[in-house]
């Protein structure tokens, strides 16, 4: 962990991916100051009077509670809970079932956004049933974020408009009752977020899941816009490139890791999805 670590990182974590980004110069200005991903650990508590800038977080595995401005919510997977400047808030762990979770902090507003959106709403913490396109932007603004490139601040700036109209998109719609493909999508994506490092082919994600593969395609296509084969190489590749800017691993050592037969299948498969090699990738971005 850096020495100079921002107070508002959250102590009892692995895994983490944080990035602090530096406080506004501006009074108001609309900007990113920190965003990350981080597995809450056993004893993980975030009990704060205020923050200067709002913060909204997605939880994708786990459980815990959440208490805003003095209202206390359930935390599951799929729950997204936000709270702007100077309201106190309290985030706990439950321990049997540690929380995997998305964050972002921000500075300002923006004067693109309407005054029925995310904007005009303090604090609160909603169910989402389909919450995969919300981790993928999360995912895209660490990505840009940590490539450190001349266009990547912009490119996250813009990235967090979409998050934010994303999100007010969702807490106007009213919600919609359970069906059984979708108990069915959110079981399969589960397990493909937790055993993405191993898996290799959809086939054995259908076997694991006790699925018909061409069923579990359908299901994945309806609710996800993309095939699961698609999404398991996306979080492969996340991944990867993570572990190239962090962690100083050969290319030959990651394909090993992320279960690839050799390593040229595991570059091919990189750069059709980041756009560039591995070397080249962290060639380009090592600080």
């Amino acid at each position: 962990m850096k020495k100079n670590r921002p107070l508002h990182f959250a102590e009892s974590v692995a895994d983490a991916r944080q990035f602090f980004l530096g406080l506004p110069n501006k009074e108001n200005l609309f900007k990113i100051v920190s965003v990350g991903c981080e597995r809450c650990l056993p004893g993980y508590l975030v009990d704060r009077k205020a923050l200067n800038f709002s913060v909204v977080e997605l939880v994708v595995e786990g459980e815990g509670r959440v208490v805003l401005d003095g209202v206390g919510y359930f935390l599951s997977p799929g729950s997204l809970f936000f709270y702007q400047g100077g309201e106190p808030h309290r985030i706990e762990n439950y321990n049997c079932k540690p929380m995997l979770k998305y964050f972002i902090a921000f500075s300002g507003t923006d004067s693109s956004f309407s005054q029925s959106d995310f904007f005009s709403i303090q604090s609160g913490s909603i169910r989402l049933q389909n919450y995969p396109d919300l981790s993928d932007l999360y995912e895209l603004i660490l990505l840009n974020t940590a490539s450190k490139s001349s266009v990547s601040e912009e490119v996250c700036t813009n990235l967090l408009r979409v998050l934010l109209l994303k999100i007010g998109e969702r807490i106007d719609q009213q919600p919609t009752a359970g069906t059984r493909s979708l108990d069915t999508y959110e079981r399969v994506l589960l397990h493909l977020r937790k055993n993405y490092l191993r898996l290799k082919s959809i086939k054995q994600l259908a076997k694991e899941t006790h699925m018909d593969p061409a069923y579990l395609s359908r299901v994945f296509k309806r609710f996800h816009k993309e095939s699961p084969y698609s999404c398991l190489m996306r979080m492969k590749m996340e991944h990867a490139a993570s572990l190239l800017l962090k962690s100083g691993m050969l290319v030959k050592e990651i394909a090993y890791e992320l279960n690839f037969e050799n390593p040229y299948h595991f570059s091919r498969s990189f750069k059709n999805i980041i756009g560039v090699s591995p070397d080249r990738f962290s060639g380009r971005y090592d600080s």
